[in-house]
This record gives C-alpha cells, structure tokens and sequence, in this order.
C-alpha cells in the first residue's frame, strides 16, 4: 500500500472526484453546493491531500482512498465550535474529506494518515463527523476521539435538515494522543521524501493501547462521557 502527497492540480482535482463518488455511493446525507464551492477548494488548497493506492505504480486514477490536514494556521478550523483559541493555531490539526471506495482501504488510509499526524506532532486533532446513526461510528473513539461539546450546524456543506447539516466536534490529545502516537510508532512504513510517501503492507492495523480517553485542559473543552461518535462519515 502506498500513501502520497497530492500536488499537481490534476491529481487533486481527482481526489475531488473520488471525494463526491464516495458520498454518493455510501448514502452521505451532506453535499457540497455551488454557494460553498469556492469555501472548500481555498480550504483544501490549504490542506494536505493524500490519496491510498494498491501499489507503488498506481496513477492517479486508481486512488481508493484518501483524506486531508490542515493546521489551524493554515485555514481556520471548520465550524465555531469548539473553542481551540487557548492553543497555537499551528499546533492543531484538522482531519477532514476522510473517503474510501474499496472495503478496507479507508482503514489503511486511515492508519497511513494517523502516521502524518504523529510526524506533524500536534497538541491536538479535531474533526467533524456527520450527525447520525452508523455501524462503524466505534472506529473513531477505538483511535481515542472523544465528542466535544454537542452538535453544530456546518457552514460549508448541506445536510438533510432543511438544508443544515449537523456535526459532532470530536478531538483527539493528552494520552490518548500519546497512545496513537506510541502505536504509530511501532508501525513498519517506508518514508520517503520527507513523509510524502508512505509505502507499508495491509496487514498491521493501528491499535491504541488503552481505551482511557483524555482531552485537552481546558474548561472550554468538556467532552460528553458517551464516546461512540454518532458517524463514521468525517465531513468538510
């Protein structure tokens, strides 16, 4: 398996493509609409894009997954809540366009990019998961996300709610940051080219250590005790 950075406009404009059949083909209840456009490729020009492929010598066109990060440097974070002011904007990471059309494939381009987070060394991870019902929705808080707060509505994407969509803010840091870190760590991945490859097998999976789960310290950050996020399906 292989992870790359994205930076042509084509390989991009790809990833954008394989993005929106994604969401298509697994039913997402939210949308990227033409007043928000502009919004998300000025966002994602900010991003790091990574895209999965089966082998080193896949083209583009047969990437099978894919995700993108951004520090809050880079591009504010997505919605208003929660409040990360109290902590440098670079030192937080956005996880965001988490997407997969093969079985399978989201998990390694998961475990690749939990690989980018860790050589980013953050204070903390956030992300946004589309408010609902899901079978996989555990997947997030086994890597030990934990809810932020309750839902709020996304400014960028439209959602089955009259038009709103509502997310979950969830966060990862403190020990629970450490534990992935540790798990990454242990992890057999070639790295080339300052981490814009990542090339290792599909077999290893990233397993946190431990399911107690930490966030940052800080009053503005009070996660509910439920842990199970109520999607699996990361939106931005």
């Amino acid at each position: 398996m292989e992870l790359r950075l994205l930076t042509t406009e084509r390989e991009r404009e790809t990833f954008a493509q394989r993005l929106a059949e994604a969401r298509m083909k697994n039913g997402a209840s939210f949308r990227d609409v033409e007043r928000t456009r502009v919004h998300n490729r000025v966002r994602l020009e900010a991003s790091s894009v990574y895209a999965l492929f089966e082998t080193e010598s896949d083209p583009a066109s047969r990437m099978v997954a894919g995700g993108a990060i951004h520090d809050l440097e880079a591009f504010p974070q997505s919605c208003h809540q929660p409040d990360l002011s109290y902590l440098p904007p670079r030192s937080v990471l956005e996880c965001s366009d988490h997407w997969s059309l093969s079985r399978g494939a989201g998990m390694h381009s998961w475990r690749a990019i939990a690989a980018q987070v860790v050589h980013r060394n953050p204070i903390a991870v956030l992300l946004y998961l589309a408010a609902g019902s899901s079978d996989h929705s555990g997947f997030y808080s086994a890597m030990g996300l934990v809810k932020v707060g309750e839902p709020v509505e996304h400014p960028y994407l439209e959602g089955p709610d009259d038009g709103k969509l509502w997310v979950q803010p969830m966060i990862l840091a403190g020990d629970a940051l450490a534990r992935l870190t540790e798990s990454v760590l242990m992890q057999k991945m070639e790295v080339l080219g300052d981490y814009r490859i990542l090339r290792f097998g599909n077999r290893a999976r990233v397993r946190p250590c431990s399911d107690r789960l930490t966030t940052p310290p800080a009053a503005s950050v009070s996660p509910q005790r439920t842990l199970v996020p109520e999607s699996n399906a990361q939106v931005n």
